[in-house]
């Protein structure tokens, strides 16, 4: 028992530094009742946060899949509620994480995985006359208004507990003037996976990143990340700087396919007026994320296209344009060469009669343990002609011609 008790104490004491699972894909934004359509409004820029939070990227705002699908915003939702924020009403959205990460793709903006680091702040605050550590349970504007920005950027912070060991591990002086080794013993005891030492001075702040465990801090040639702000948006600005650096190191493009995307074929595309006019057409569709030619050949061009409606809101769009008629198609046919009998094997090289042709004319002879058996290779060429590797029809899904 006294064995098992020591295992658990030891276990305990060892640092468990993991990442921290963040939920990127809810949020709440206060409703601004004065707008005619403050609950539109409300869930565009929820999505818009959870946008930003799920690829890190400040700018998704601007790209143009994504300003056409915060016009379909509900089409993202799972759940939807009200509640307080500051006082005021506010909603609580939470949206399909599949579909915003599809919506990601279609953009061409990178995804942020949800396991993140989690950032230790040792936030010190300079009132003139003097410096305070602010801890987690201590009434500060600013470690609120910290917690407040790094929710909204999906970047896991932690603050100091304040308790007996942290106020006696670390003073004032040791974090504004940066001295690694107090700095990582006082934060050896949180399961933390870097280091953010925060100093503000009024409206000045100045942080240092130290991208690294508790544990590794001082021990390597790792330089840390500095940077300094200023202003009323000061506090911002810095966690908006951390998160572009986290971001820019684990966020990744997604490439290929989505899962909206539909192959669709125009016959009698036969200027280049037409093809472009084509083009920008499609592109200015409510249901069409993006638009790329895969195949130009002589009058017929295939698109691909990334749908952020369903297919069946695209192809009537497309038909509203009164540029184009759809063609009906019908189902590929694949002949399917019938199983040898054993009573069609050839008992012998002899029974191969001239009509069959001979190896030299361009038959190929297989033995068997019965014999002899003819393989017609162009059979062989006929019964994949026409189908992908996915064993599926090498078909557009969709084909039009062009009125014009």
């Amino acid at each position: 028992m006294r064995y098992l008790a020591w295992l658990l104490a030891a276990a305990c004491a060892l640092p468990a530094y993991a990442l921290t699972k963040v939920d990127i894909y809810s949020t709440e934004v206060v409703v601004d009742a004065q707008q005619p359509n403050a609950d539109e409004l409300a869930r565009q820029k929820g999505m818009l946060e959870v946008l930003v939070k799920a690829s890190g990227d400040l700018n998704a705002a601007s790209n143009p899949v994504v300003k056409k699908a915060l016009g379909k915003s509900s089409q993202y939702i799972t759940q939807l509620g009200y509640t307080q924020v500051d006082g005021e009403q506010a909603m609580r959205l939470s949206f399909n994480s599949q579909q915003i990460n599809t919506l990601l793709t279609q953009a061409d903006l990178p995804s942020w995985p949800v396991d993140r680091k989690n950032v230790m702040v040792w936030l010190v605050e300079d009132s003139g006359y003097d410096r305070t550590i602010v801890w987690e349970h201590s009434n500060s504007q600013a470690a609120n208004q910290l917690k407040k920005e790094a929710n909204r950027r999906g970047l896991p912070i932690t603050f100091p507990i304040g308790d007996f060991d942290d106020i006696t591990g670390i003073q004032t002086t040791d974090l504004w003037g940066g001295f690694v080794g107090p700095i990582a013993e006082a934060t050896a005891r949180y399961p933390v996976d870097a280091i953010a030492v925060i100093r503000l001075q009024g409206n000045n702040l100045r942080y240092t990143l130290y991208d690294q465990t508790p544990d590794k801090l001082g021990r390597n040639t790792l330089s840390p990340v500095t940077g300094s702000t200023s202003g009323e948006l000061a506090i911002a600005s810095a966690i908006d700087e951390i998160s572009d650096y986290y971001a820019s190191q684990n966020a990744a493009t997604t490439l290929g396919e989505s899962a909206g995307m539909v192959t669709v074929s125009f016959s009698r595309m036969s200027s280049a007026d037409a093809f472009f006019t084509l083009e920008r057409a499609l592109g200015r569709l409510a249901s069409t994320a993006k638009v790329d030619v895969a195949e130009v050949s002589g009058d017929v061009v295939t698109m691909r296209v990334s749908l952020l409606g369903s297919l069946e809101a695209f192809e009537e769009e497309v038909l509203k344009l009164g540029l184009v008629k759809k063609l009906e198609q019908a189902p590929v046919e694949v002949p399917v060469q019938a199983p040898v009998q054993d009573s069609e094997v050839l008992a012998t090289e002899e029974a191969i009669t001239p009509e069959l042709g001979t190896p030299e004319q361009g038959t190929a002879v297989e033995q068997s343990e019965g014999g002899v058996a003819p393989t017609d290779t162009a059979t062989d060429e006929l019964v994949t002609d026409g189908i992908t590797e996915l064993g599926k029809p090498a078909q557009p899904q969709l084909s039009f011609e062009w009125l014009y």
